[in-house]
């Protein structure tokens, strides 16, 4: 385990305090310690307890545990489970906000589960977009781009 402790301050203000190992995962916190601008507290104020929790609860699990790699995506495919969808949109968010390349890799994998095999219109329901195509508008994109649905 190494020696430097990094503070993370969560949006809602409470305080985190993880090992350098952990904090590593993120290239944000790496860079500004490279830059040594993480020695009084890292504030992120986009991330609130509850999602920086799990990204903690994530970095440790890929740092400390010696599992092997087929066990890790156990984890990872459980851990993703435990969560509503509103909250793997969060903790994709912070994922990406901390520059941690394989938590953005998860949850966006997650997402497209959650994706798979819905039409457009189901697509534009569950994200409420709102068509602004007209129908002759939506005919000739489909016309142009026939191949992607062959």
């Amino acid at each position: 385990m190494s020696k430097k402790i990094f503070v993370l301050t969560s949006s809602d203000g409470d305080s985190f305090q993880i090992d350098e190992a952990v904090a590593f995962q993120s290239a944000m916190i790496k860079g500004m310690d490279e830059d040594k601008c993480a020695d009084n507290g890292i504030p992120l104020p986009n991330v609130t307890s509850k999602i920086l929790l799990l990204v903690i609860e994530y970095c440790k699990k890929h740092v400390f545990e010696s599992n092997e790699e087929e066990d890790l995506k156990k984890w990872d495919t459980e851990f993703m489970k435990k969560m509503k969808q509103s909250i793997v949109f969060d903790v994709m968010m912070a994922a990406n906000y901390l520059n941690i390349q394989s938590l953005i890799d998860l949850t966006c994998k997650t997402v497209a589960g959650f994706l798979s095999g819905k039409t457009p219109e189901e697509i534009r329901a569950y994200f409420k977009i709102e068509n602004d195509f007209t129908p002759e508008e939506e005919a000739e994109i489909l016309r142009e781009n026939q191949w992607a649905f062959e």
